[in-house]
């Protein structure tokens, strides 16, 4: 018996299935279709295609494993066991590039990160680092950045040495802030200038900002004294001490500029240039220059008092 037209055989309407329908659509008209789907459902088809079987659940296994061994490492669990277990899917640190440093040794930057054999660049706390490297005396700044999967870079910017400071038998180089940088002294410290008493590192920047201003006064001065942590005496090159007020100092060496025009402070029978009072300056003499100063005014008639020449 003929089955009645337009029923199926299982009673259902007999048609063409919607994908059949589609392909035997007109490419414009089967474009015009999919434009009117959702965009979900147009891009679920294409995932299907190109995306492997089992690759969803692989990455929800992997993508949990990491926030379980990122929270126990948050949470201070076994720091070693985490990094072991970590360096399965390769992020052990195999290379430190470090950059910028130059009185700071490579291998103290490593001890300070606490790099390991078994260190995990996942673990690995980048900012604690850099904390840890700028607490050195040497560094100024630093810069600890993670590349993935298994490098890590350090950038260093170092202090400038600025000056010697000596109080006692001590020196040591500190920077423009006055903080120490090492105790030892190498030969390529020693045309510092030096930074005499306690508490002079912190006021040593101050005095040579003024000294600048007096650029032929600078160039003489060897090292400058920090009496009773109050004022500051100079001692030049040609062992000339020039004591300089408490206060008024930009004054003071204003006068010992027009003082040095002649090249007073070059002449090696003047020691001391004492300008602590600020309406008058002691010159004193060296002994060989005070005593042929002394004969040459005896010899002109000038009585000179016994105190005088002592």
């Amino acid at each position: 018996m003929r089955p009645i037209k337009g029923k199926a055989k299982d009673g259902r309407k007999a048609g063409v299935s919607k994908r059949a329908k589609s392909a035997a659509l007109d490419p414009r008209a089967y474009a015009y279709e999919q434009r009117r789907l959702p965009l979900y459902r147009r891009i679920i088809p294409l995932a299907e295609a190109w995306i492997p079987r089992g690759f969803g659940w692989g990455l929800s296994v992997g993508f949990l494993g990491i926030t379980i061994l990122y929270g126990a490492t948050i949470g201070g669990e076994n720091q070693t066991t985490l990094e072991k277990a970590s360096s399965v899917f390769g992020l052990k640190v195999e290379a430190v590039l470090i950059s910028g440093q130059k009185e700071v040794s490579e291998t103290d930057i490593l001890r300070v990160l606490g790099i390991t054999e078994d260190s995990s660049l996942l673990t690995f706390n980048a900012y604690d680092a850099r904390k840890k490297l700028e607490s050195m005396s040497w560094i100024e700044e630093a810069t600890v950045q993670k590349l993935y999967p298994n490098k890590l870079q350090v950038v260093i910017r170092e202090q400038k040495p600025f000056a010697l400071w000596q109080r006692g038998e001590f020196v040591s180089v500190i920077s423009y802030d006055g903080s120490v940088l090492t105790d030892h002294i190498t030969p390529e410290f020693a045309k510092l200038p030096l930074v005499v008493g306690h508490g002079a590192q912190r006021q040593a920047a101050s005095i040579f900002e003024l000294l600048a201003q007096f650029p032929s006064i600078a160039r003489k001065t060897r090292a400058v004294v920090y009496v009773s942590e109050r004022r500051w005496d100079l001692y030049f090159k040609n062992g000339v001490q020039a004591k300089l007020p408490e206060v008024g100092v930009v004054n003071a060496l204003d006068k010992l500029l027009a003082f040095d025009e002649k090249g007073a402070l070059s002449r090696k029978d003047i020691t001391t240039v004492d300008m602590r009072l600020a309406d008058r300056t002691f010159v004193r003499m060296s002994k060989d220059a005070a005593a042929k100063r002394r004969a040459t005014l005896r010899t002109l008639g000038a009585d000179i008092p016994q105190e005088v020449e002592t």
